[in-house]
């Protein structure tokens, strides 16, 4: 049965969190393994493309501008999402001026958010499945596949997980005991949730709330009613302070944001405009691995609580938030891995009470083999960098430079060995309770991505980073030219060519009369543009392309005619 240890006046408190924070100090291990989680790669390399490259963009306008209300990027507005993850970001940039690079800086938003989020998930299972269970929710959550890449960059995909954290939360304080608090916790998730991606956070958590008293007789109480309107009226200045500021500065900007990137996004017809389709059998190639291992686990809940689902309000609650979300992701549109990280924080609450359905010895060895020999093969590819060179495996050269020199820094190495030495350590000492093929999994798999962000960092950093591309192409730059036109040069490279040159391009695609004498264009071929290289006026100067990257290249053409005329013009400079 569900945990009847906390009554109405604990949860009015809130013991319950101060009990969770005791348990945390009681248990180290999980503090450790959460820190051990979240802190490797959030600083230390430039902004990634995809999305890293053009929410820093638009987060460098917004510290430079001060423009709070309409996100933009290399000179011009981007609708696409909300604004919350590029505030936070600004601020934390304008906090540790001096101290972090500005990218590193807004990279450790989502470190903030997802401490929320792992936080949230404990204490939920805490509330439903009671004492003991926190723990093995927290690891079933950093455990995903799919979450630890995401988790540690600038996507806004992490404020949308926290804000359903924050709303499945609301719902099971409520559960427990009917109360302002959780009315406040609800209306903040659905805040959060509006702020980062828009309507379907909200979307969501209205069908949800709508179907539970449908469905289920629990939630058949006035009570639920004030819950809901209250967590309606908390909800209200997230929902329409932004999109009304919007609305007054610009009605197209408006439409742009809610209904091609809200409503077009889903239905379809802003997809071949705006990019992501959604592919034929997406999700069931992609949610396997994605949602492994809480998914198992959830499943595996609810088969063993199968007979008692009618009075389980958390197999109820995460069961519907799971199932509305996946409904929407099958049905829209468009589709990207990302999208589906709402749903890990429901199934990792299911999967909590699973932990002592499975085996303990075997699989635990099994696990503990396999993430060795993954590590083992990090630690050894990146030894042959430093005192040889790249193993010649093609799957690896066709992502990272065979040519790169890596660096050493011995106080990263320590870094290394502590962590391995302090994690062995840790599983050790709770070799006793259950859960150890969760917990040897979670502690691999955070141990793989540690070195991937300290050793292999300035190798993987060289091969997805725009900096030495746009460095190699300002020293064969004229330097007196008037300004810079773009061809199909995608956001990515058009926020990455501002931030480290400077430089904000005029895209023929939006101005196709205007007059530059420099012209970048962006292609998919080894290849320059026919079209330029048999025009006399054009003259190539630069080509480059990432070192990681090899489908994609950047060309640079000069018009000396062009250059003459605008000097004769003496038209002014270009913005930088």
């Amino acid at each position: 049965m569900l945990s009847s240890r906390f009554s109405a006046p604990a949860i009015f408190t809130f013991s319950s969190v101060r009990a969770l924070i005791q348990s945390c100090r009681h248990h180290s291990w999980v503090l450790f393994f959460s820190l051990l989680y979240l802190i490797p790669g959030l600083t230390g390399h430039d902004p990634w493309k995809q999305d890293e490259t053009y929410v820093f963009g638009i987060i460098h306008h917004m510290v430079d501008s001060g423009d709070w209300v309409v996100p933009a990027m290399a000179g011009e507005p981007f609708m696409e999402k909300p604004p919350l993850y590029y505030w936070i970001a600004t601020i934390l940039v304008h906090t540790f001026d001096g101290f972090l690079p500005a990218h590193d800086a807004a990279r450790l938003t989502s470190g903030i958010l997802m401490g929320i989020t792992g936080f949230c998930v404990a204490f939920c299972a805490r509330l439903w499945w009671g004492k003991g269970h926190a723990a093995s929710a927290l690891l079933a959550l950093f455990g995903c596949l799919g979450l630890i890449f995401h988790a540690h960059l600038m996507v806004t995909d992490v404020p949308l997980l926290t804000g359903f954290a924050l709303s499945v939360t609301g719902f099971a304080m409520w559960n427990k005991a009917p109360d302002l608090k959780s009315a406040v916790v609800l209306g903040t998730g659905i805040g959060v949730s509006m702020m980062a991606k828009g309507v379907l956070g909200p979307g969501v958590f209205f069908v949800v709330a709508m179907l539970l008293p449908l469905l289920f007789p629990v939630w058949r109480r006035r009570s639920y009613i004030e819950f809901l309107l209250t967590a309606f009226m908390v909800a209200l200045p997230w929902l329409l302070i932004w999109p009304v500021a919007l609305w007054q500065t610009s009605q197209p900007l408006f439409m742009e944001w809610f209904w091609e990137n809200n409503v077009g996004r889903f239905f379809g017809f802003s997809v071949a405009r705006l990019g992501a389709p959604h592919t034929e059998n997406f999700w069931i190639t992609t949610l396997p691995w994605f949602t492994f291992p809480a998914l198992p686990l959830a499943l595996l809940t609810i088969w063993h609580w199968r007979t008692r689902i009618m009075s389980s309000p958390a197999i109820q609650v995460c069961s519907l938030v799971f199932i509305v979300m996946l409904t929407v992701l099958g049905t829209a549109a468009s589709a990207r891995d990302n999208y589906a990280l709402p749903l890990l924080f429901p199934i990792a609450v299911l999967a909590a009470p699973a932990v002592r359905y499975i085996g303990e010895r075997g699989l635990s060895v099994v696990i503990g083999v396999m993430f060795g020999a993954i590590c083992s093969l990090l630690l050894y590819v990146w030894w042959q960098m430093v005192y040889n060179a790249a193993p010649a495996w093609q799957w690896l050269l066709r992502i990272l430079p065979a040519d790169f020199s890596m660096p050493v820094s011995y106080t990263q190495l320590l870094v290394v060995a502590a962590c391995f030495v302090l994690t062995a350590v840790c599983l050790w000492q709770v070799r006793h309770l259950r859960g150890n093929p969760l917990r040897i999994w979670t502690a691999g798999l955070s141990l793989c991505w540690l070195v991937l962000c300290t050793l292999w960092l300035p190798w993987l950093d060289h091969a997805k980073s725009y900096r030495s591309v746009f460095s190699d192409m300002q020293a064969v730059m004229p330097g007196d030219f008037h300004c810079m036109a773009s061809q199909n040069l995608g956001e990515s490279e058009r926020a990455m060519l501002r931030y480290f040159s400077g430089i904000i391009t005029h895209r023929q695609e939006t101005e196709p009369y205007r007059e530059c004498d420099l012209l970048i264009v962006n292609g998919l071929t080894n290849n320059a543009p026919e079209s330029l290289l048999s025009d006399r006026d054009w003259e190539l100067v630069w080509d480059g392309a990432r070192p990681g990257d090899a489908r994609e290249r950047l060309w640079l053409f000069r018009n000396h005619h062009l250059s003459s005329r605008l000097a004769a013009g003496d038209r002014p400079q270009h913005l930088r």
